[in-house]
Parts: structure tokens; sequence; C-alpha cells
């Protein structure tokens, strides 16, 4: 009776450990898996499309109640809805593609949005953000995000499309 109490305590001993590997190799690789996912199905990951619901969601919160105004916006977060996250990480290697996707994405016109992506590719403050995105490694977007949302810069880039 001892050693059928001791083999199952040894037995979750083992279990415990395989859960907290496998956990650990999950969180450790989560990055390149999504990213193989993405290159051979084409397709965006479970992963992407949530990244991208919350980039609606924060896109559409930025109504105001202006008809004329929420049309544009209306019609961003339907772009971005529609836009693979893999056009998304080019653009993130490629000033004409990431002028073209601001352009797509954005009421903004085709030379405001070459003015403000020639300002996300020669401002070095802007390049870990860009370094993040092509990599695909959305936490690590997000915390540029929040980094250049807390300085100023991402305030300095809309007021760079407006003028």
């Amino acid at each position: 009776m001892h050693r059928a109490k001791a083999k199952h305590k040894v037995r979750r001993w083992w279990i415990a450990l395989i859960i907290i590997v496998v956990i650990t190799c999950g969180i450790l690789f989560f990055t390149p898996i999504n990213n193989a996912w993405r290159s051979i199905s084409g397709n965006d990951t479970p992963t992407d499309s949530v990244i991208k619901n919350e980039l609606v969601k924060k896109i559409n919160a930025r109504k105001t109640g202006d008809p004329t105004q929420d049309k544009k916006i209306q019609q961003a977060a339907d772009q971005m809805k529609n836009t693979k996250m893999s056009t998304v990480i080019s653009a993130a290697n490629n000033e004409d593609k990431a002028a073209q996707l601001i352009q797509q994405t954005s009421s903004l016109s085709a030379p405001e949005a070459q003015k403000v992506a020639h300002e996300i590719f020669t401002n070095s403050k802007y390049t870990p953000l860009r370094a993040s995105l092509s990599s695909g490694n959305w936490v690590q977007v997000y915390q540029q995000y929040q980094i250049l949302s807390k300085n100023g810069s991402l305030n300095d880039l809309k007021s760079l499309a407006n003028n």
C-alpha cells in the first residue's frame, strides 16, 4: 500500500514537470511557431485574428458621433479586418509598402502616407516597433506601442500627417 502511494506521488511530480516544460517551450517558441504557421498556411493565425480584432476595437473606439468622421473610421476598421497580417509584416520592412498600407487603412492621401512612412523608416525611435512588427512578435509590438504612446511619438506622427 505504501509503495503504491509513493509511485502515485512520483507520477504526479513527473506529470507536473512535463506540463511545466511544455508551457515553458510554448512561451519561448510562441512567436516562431506563430510565424511558421502563417508562412505555411498563407493566412492569418488565430493569434493574428485576435490581434486584428483588438486593433479594430481601438480604431472603432475613436468614433466621435460625427457621421463623416465615423464613416472614415469605419472604413479604416473594415480595411484593417481585411488586411492579412503577412501584409502588415512585409510593410514593416519596406517603406513603399508601408506608405501604401497606411494610405489603404487610413484617410490619408498618398503624399501624406508617404511622408508618415518616411518618418517611420528614418527616425530611429520607430526602429524597435518596426523590428518587432517585422518579426511578428506581437508582445513586443504592444510594448513598443505603449512606449511610443507615452513619450508622444505617436502624436508626432499624427501631427505630421495633418500638416
